[in-house]
């Protein structure tokens, strides 16, 4: 993902309260495309925050590193809106039209590509317990989360920022390496860079995933953006890359103080 493709997803994040309140169907088209052989390359993820109502999808397809417009994509009956050179995307207000199951991510550009990428979307989950119990850490305090299980998961993020940044693009997260559904945050989540305490209301949350959703388009649906990228998934005779799911609890919350 080069620099380019991240300020055109500046872009989009600047856009998403806008796009919230479409479901547009149409693709747009134009332009050309390769000559063959395996010289595509999709990256992309899907988005469900059933705590906000919408699942959010967005792609984005090159070949040869140049961006691809003349491409159909669909996430399971939902058709992709192409946005801002070769970043497409698509929300869907109701998130409960998507419930845990089986789904393909549709590709098409021509006679050129048709492929379908097989994936799952996990089931909703919810955090349970967070301690301290008192909703408030002090400097001795350790924060730690459990949550119910999300069916069809591959694994699980933990995530938190303060509440007054979520959805910027800041925030601190990590993976569970333990499998468990329970987590512990290190004080670096809650601290300013001199180590101090960062004083405020934090939100919390943990994502189930599917595959390898790619971190710098999810960013855009995230209330924090996942740790870092994971490998490629996709590795077919005409496209590679990277596609994942992704659902995201209702917030919990922690209070961080001084003492």
């Amino acid at each position: 993902m080069n620099h380019a493709k991240m300020n055109r997803l500046g872009l989009i994040a600047l856009s998403v309260a806008a796009t919230l309140g479409q479901s547009g169907c149409d693709g747009t088209s134009g332009g050309g495309g390769p000559d063959g052989g395996r010289n595509y390359r999709l990256e992309g993820a899907a988005v469900k925050d059933p705590a906000l109502g919408y699942l959010a999808v967005s792609a984005d397809l090159t070949s040869e590193g140049a961006p691809v417009y003349s491409a159909e994509i669909k996430f399971g009956p939902d058709q992709l809106t192409l946005r801002l050179d070769s970043a497409f995307y698509q929300v869907v207000r109701m998130a409960s039209a998507y419930p845990s199951g089986n789904y393909h991510l549709y590709v098409r550009d021509s006679t050129l590509l048709n492929d379908s990428i097989a994936t799952r979307l996990p089931g909703d989950f919810q955090i349970e317990t967070v301690l301290p119990a008192t909703g408030e850490k002090r400097s001795i305090d350790v924060v730690t989360l459990d949550w119910s299980p999300s069916s069809v998961t591959d694994g699980y993020v933990m995530a938190a920022v303060k509440r007054t940044s979520a959805y910027s693009g800041a925030g601190f997260s990590q993976y569970v390496t333990s499998g468990a559904t329970a987590g512990t945050y290190p004080n670096e989540a809650f601290s300013l860079p001199s180590g101090d305490p960062d004083t405020g209301m934090y939100d919390l949350y943990v994502y189930s995933y599917v595959g390898s959703p790619d971190s710098i388009l999810a960013r855009v649906s995230l209330p924090v953006p996942m740790p870092s990228r994971l490998v490629d998934n996709i590795a077919r005779k005409d496209v590679e890359g990277r596609f994942g799911t992704v659902v995201v609890t209702p917030r919990g919350s922690i209070r961080v103080t001084q003492q």
